[in-house]
């Protein structure tokens, strides 16, 4: 089990070409991927986006990608040689058009410029290889953060299922005691009104019946114990499970409202408030949960 929060980064550098990547995740229903890189590397992103969808299930993950060209930082303008070149290659281009071209500064200036902005273009292929090697790297990082939060998730998390199977163990006991406490308590008020009545009495009889069938929760225990086992298998799956965590949440919870509602018993009214604490509390740990 993992959490949806972690930290990962990785930087390389190779032929002068610096590449860093920086990855932070935080909750998010589903997946959601942003990764932005320059225009001219845009064709990339898809790659990234792949590569982490194959490796996170869900979280919202937000790329920081920096692309640096060291080479250009050392080599300045063009050298004489260089703009003499380009000088040359000009005064061909004209002449087999059969145009001429007058060299002024401004022409050189401008030449110098265009060699400078062709000098300063990344190679792909190495932008690409450095950034792939980052993306894993960071994602390397990023997931082992997520397990180890996820760890700690796991061990409070199947804590407070523990808890809620042992009230669940005491309300079983408590609840057979709904009966026979109201058969008590209307006879009590049928003494205190001065009225005689046969126990065995067919309209004393029908009352029990239909207030036990009114208060009877052995199948909502029964589902609870069903959906706690399922629950607690869970938290020992090493695929994303988060998403089947909420469902169970959801049908633990209108189990145990369905208990609260039928309750005729303080005892038993107390534990399914316990066990809808406790669930509250399971819930805010699983909305981290991948």
């Amino acid at each position: 089990m993992k959490s949806m929060t972690g930290f990962g980064r990785s930087e390389l550098i190779e032929e002068g070409v610096t590449v860093y990547v920086q990855i932070s995740s935080i909750n998010r229903k589903s997946l959601d991927i942003m990764c932005i890189l320059p225009k001219e590397f845009q064709q990339l992103e898809r790659q990234v986006v792949k590569k982490t969808r194959n490796r996170i299930g869900r979280g919202r993950i937000q790329f920081s990608i920096e692309i640096k060209d060291e080479r250009n930082e050392l080599a300045g303008l063009p050298s004489d040689d260089q703009i003499d070149a380009g000088i040359e290659r000009l005064k061909r281009i004209t002449e087999r058009h059969d145009g001429s071209i007058e060299i002024t500064p401004q022409v050189v200036v401008d030449l110098a410029r265009l060699q400078e902005s062709e000098a300063n273009v990344l190679p792909v292929g190495v932008v690409e290889q450095l950034l792939m090697k980052c993306a894993d790297a960071a994602l390397d990082e990023l997931i082992s953060m997520r397990e180890k939060e996820g760890a700690a998730l796991r061990e409070d998390i199947g804590n407070r299922c523990i808890v809620m199977m042992n009230t669940l163990n005491e309300m079983e006991k408590l609840a057979p005691e709904m009966v026979k406490k109201h058969r008590e308590n209307l006879l009590g008020r049928l003494e205190q009104a001065g009225l005689e009545i046969d126990v065995e009495d067919e309209r004393v009889l029908r009352e029990m019946a239909l207030f036990a069938d009114r208060c009877d929760v052995s199948e909502e225990i029964t589902r609870l114990y069903s959906h706690l086992g399922q629950f607690s298998d869970l938290l020992d799956k090493a695929e994303p499970v988060g998403r089947s965590m909420e469902f169970l949440i959801q049908e633990i919870a209108r189990e145990i409202n369905t208990i609260g509602s039928k309750s005729s018993s303080i005892n038993v009214s107390k534990s399914a408030l316990s066990l809808k604490n406790e669930l509250e509390r399971i819930r805010e740990q699983v909305a981290n949960v991948e």
